[in-house]
């Protein structure tokens, strides 16, 4: 491990510490340690983050990206908002008792920030891949035959469109529950999701939703459990 991996997991771990959520692994705490710095420089991920969610979650460096590369003043405000209205649910159900509250709050929003981004990678998809039937799509190889005497080990269509045989993925560590995101009229301008996209999004949450009262106007989804 070199040294500069050696502070980026030595953050994580300060991270998780200083939220006092030392139980998960430390992926989180680097998720959110990326986040941190993004909102504090204004920047992209670069170097260890981004070399850290390429491989744990596309989506939230998605989300990131398209965040700094946007011109407009004040967008990172709206990253700030969705942060602050974690930390005041946080405040108001008795819950920030740890030593940097709105890193919490900044972990609490993360499943909305990579629901956003999963928006964004799904309009970037669309252009290249009309028909979503055409998207390819990954498949572990099992060693088989195909049935026609063939080994199984022939070349494989990549999800990036690559003709490059696929290697079966580790699984991920950062794992977040779903989540009903509204995106506010500056992210579907800045982000270029129209309507159809966010209505999309939302009528999947819902179609996932278990049985009961309806929180559509719950300021945050339910906190504090483990992932």
């Amino acid at each position: 491990m070199t040294i500069g991996e050696e502070i980026f997991w030595k953050n994580a771990y300060g991270v998780l510490r200083d939220i006092r959520m030392q139980h998960l692994d430390p992926a989180h705490g680097a998720a959110v340690e990326a986040v941190r710095w993004c909102r504090l420089v204004k920047k992209r991920p670069t170097y260890k983050r981004q070399a850290f969610l390429e491989k744990e979650s596309p989506a939230l460096l998605a989300y990131l990206e398209t965040l700094a590369s946007i011109e407009e003043f004040g967008i990172w405000r709206t990253l700030d908002d969705r942060i602050r209205l974690r930390a005041e649910a946080l405040r108001s159900e008795g819950s920030q008792t740890c030593a940097r509250p709105w890193l919490a709050a900044t972990w609490h929003a993360l499943p909305e920030l990579v629901a956003i981004g999963e928006l964004i990678l799904d309009q970037r998809l669309e252009p290249a891949f009309p028909n979503q039937g055409m998207i390819p799509t990954v498949q572990a190889d099992q060693g088989k035959g195909n049935g026609d005497g063939e080994s199984g080990d022939g070349d494989k269509t990549g999800s990036a469109g690559s003709t490059a045989k696929p290697s079966v993925q580790p699984p991920k560590k950062l794992k977040f529950p779903a989540t009903l995101v509204l995106l506010s009229p500056t992210e579907r301008k800045a982000f270029d999701l129209d309507d159809e996209a966010g209505d999309d999004l939302e009528n999947d949450e819902n179609d996932n939703r278990p049985d009961g009262p309806d929180e559509r106007n719950r300021p945050v989804n339910q906190i504090g459990g483990a992932l």
